[in-house]
């Protein structure tokens, strides 16, 4: 099981991050803690979430709101990423005439959406 951290931990951990911000950012749910009986914890994802939220606050001066869309979108991005991935092993799993059949199918299809 992974570690979770309070609060005061979190703030400690991600270096840019006030008490405020996180409020923001909490608001625009750029990060969802988990409720527990000992309150509210955040986990390592969360962490990363929230440096990189900070990080594009800092360097773009991006409002809470749009970073929460920015962030939904990478999050996006690494799902079809792995999606992408696991088709790539399908097909690799596949005897090599159907592999050629299918690098063929999808080369003519990518090409014919130019």
């Amino acid at each position: 099981m992974s570690r979770t951290l309070t609060e005061d931990e979190l703030i400690t951990t991600v270096a840019r991050l006030t008490s405020s911000r996180l409020t923001e950012y909490l608001a625009a749910e750029i990060v969802i803690p988990e409720q527990t009986e000992q309150g509210l914890v955040y986990h390592s994802l969360d962490v990363a979430r929230l440096e990189l939220a900070c990080e594009l606050h800092e360097q773009y001066e991006m409002e809470p709101d749009a970073l929460s869309m920015m962030i939904s979108l990478i999050d996006q991005m690494h799902g079809l990423r792995a999606e992408l991935r696991e088709v790539l092993n399908a097909v690799q799993a596949q005897p090599e005439p159907v592999r050629q059949t299918l690098i063929e199918v999808i080369g003519t299809a990518r090409f014919r959406q130019r």
